[in-house]
């Protein structure tokens, strides 16, 4: 057997994989000259892909004649081992609020026993980064952070308002607000900056590179004014702080909605992602995990 042959037959398995990680068991396996013709390759070299990942234990078909041949059975945990997947990484914020944990345990939850790891941390910016580089396989920041990522990536599924966090709000000293000057915002953080814009048209105001992690040392310190986050974690009449709302501002709900991101280049994942993940049953499990009635496992 030739080397080229042993590299055609590889890169069929890779493929047909990929194609299966997006079905579940019971589904119809599509035709072979379908999956040939999408994948640019030989009738035959389909054929022995899909003999050797049954012959594996990888997967059971049920042919049916002219019915059509059924998946009886799927390995998922091996079918990402070849797809050249080995688990799936998925990059989000740092799980200080409730909604994120509540993200994160639903989403785990949903995945069953695929082995999805979960990569924390700050800013939509790094978190786009990873992925494009292909670090990381989804990413999950808010619809409004995604419009500024959209070169080679795509959304594969949003989970509408208010599954991302509550809604943003300007945060100062209390009774300063006519006093704000100096706005804190964060350069890794899009849904800051577009929501500071929006929310001082026209003001004179000096924007201050700051970490959002920092915000309250530094209006405590009064090195800002102001800035814009979330209120959910935080005791504001015992830090001394007030809020205002930004739900006039179309930018707000969707700075409050999740969605999940996968590369361009990765379809499979956005199949797979769209035919495990139940938007209701995982936002449900949100809720709970937001009300304290679940204990969050991610």
């Amino acid at each position: 057997m030739s080397e080229k042959y042993i590299k055609k037959e590889g890169a069929a398995v890779i493929n047909i994989a990929r194609y299966l990680m997006s079905q579940k068991a019971g589904a119809r396996l599509r035709t072979i000259d379908s999956l040939a013709e999408e994948f640019e390759l030989s009738v035959g070299l389909v054929q022995k892909a899909l003999k050797k990942i049954e012959a594996d234990g990888v997967i059971s078909l049920s042919r049916q004649g002219r019915n059509g041949t059924y998946i009886s059975r799927l390995d998922c945990i091996e079918v990402i081992r070849l797809a050249g997947l080995g688990h799936v990484v998925c990059a989000m914020p740092l799980p200080y609020t409730k909604h994120y944990e509540g993200l994160a345990s639903g989403i785990k939850a949903q995945m069953g026993s695929m082995p999805l790891y979960f990569a924390h941390m700050r800013g939509a910016g790094i978190r786009a980064k990873l992925l494009s580089s292909g670090v990381h396989d989804i990413a999950i920041m808010s619809t409004l952070a995604a419009q500024s990522y959209s070169d080679g990536l795509t959304v594969a599924i949003n989970l509408g308002d208010n599954s991302y966090s509550h809604d943003h709000r300007v945060i100062f000293r209390k009774g300063e607000y006519d006093a704000i000057r100096r706005i804190g915002v964060d350069p890794d953080s899009p849904d800051q900056q577009i929501l500071t814009e929006k929310a001082f048209p026209g003001k004179d105001i000096e924007i201050v590179e700051i970490n959002y992690g920092d915000s309250l040392v530094h209006l405590s310190n009064g090195d800002i004014d102001a800035v814009i986050g979330l209120t959910e974690a935080l005791d504001m009449d015992s830090l001394g702080l007030a809020e205002k709302s930004l739900n006039h501002i179309p930018e707000c709900r969707m700075a409050s909605e999740a969605v999940l991101l996968v590369r361009n280049d990765t379809p499979y994942v956005k199949t797979l992602l769209r035919n495990l993940i139940n938007r209701e049953v995982l936002l449900t499990h949100q809720g709970k995990v937001i009300a304290g009635e679940v204990t969050p496992s991610y």
